[in-house]
């Protein structure tokens, strides 16, 4: 049992790199495309409101990453390209796919200690040609993106079932997908005695 929860945890990590990669393509080609307009046509600009900011990093970064994981994982096919690879898939507590929402906020969920962290540095004054010391609130708000992000690990190795603090909000489990089993529409659960409260399913199989 202890194997098979390691493999899944493992498993877990591997896929969230396979799918992160083209994304840490994609956020360099844009933050290249941003320097671009800075140092060219904006060059003389006035810089933009932290707010603003802000708010243009999350519509053309974070949101699309949001938007990746919560259309692949709310599909027939249950998962993410890295997922699928690794033999993964994102399901409801009954071992049902998941509507569109509920993966849209377990995505958002899963990516708010990034988003904090981008709200965060957005307002270090002088960032980023000459960062200065940020107010009080600002580092109040690192601390908070760190803590969720060591909750999310701790509970990703040591929850009993490898859930996350975004999987019991939105009602998910990760599981693994045996081999000769396709994703869409089949119960590839192992059946386990029913008790009170408890779904008749055991994650990890």
């Amino acid at each position: 049992m202890e194997s098979r929860k390691q493999t899944l945890v493992i498993r877990r990590m591997g896929a969230f790199i396979i799918d992160i990669l083209p994304i840490v393509i994609y956020i360099f080609i844009t933050l290249a495309i941003g320097i671009g307009f800075v140092r060219g046509p904006l060059k003389d600009a006035d810089p933009l409101d932290p707010v603003l900011s802000d708010l243009v990093a999350f519509i053309t970064v974070i949101l699309p990453v949001i938007l990746y994981f919560a259309i692949q994982e709310s599909s027939s096919r249950r998962a993410t390209w890295g997922k699928r690879r690794l033999g993964l898939q994102v399901v409801t507590l009954d071992g049902t796919k998941l509507s569109f929402w509920q993966a849209f906020l377990r995505s958002a969920l899963k990516f708010l200690p990034w988003q904090i962290a981008h709200t965060c540095i957005f307002h270090i004054p002088g960032w980023p040609s000459n960062p200065q010391e940020p107010e009080k609130w600002v580092v109040a708000g690192f601390v908070v993106a760190y803590l969720l992000l060591a909750i999310t690990l701790l509970t990703l190795f040591l929850s009993k079932r490898q859930r996350t603090p975004y999987d019991r909000i939105a009602g998910t489990v990760v599981s693994r997908v045996d081999p000769g089993q396709s994703y869409p529409n089949e119960n590839i659960y192992e059946p386990i005695p029913a008790q009170p409260g408890a779904p008749a399913w055991q994650p990890g199989h």
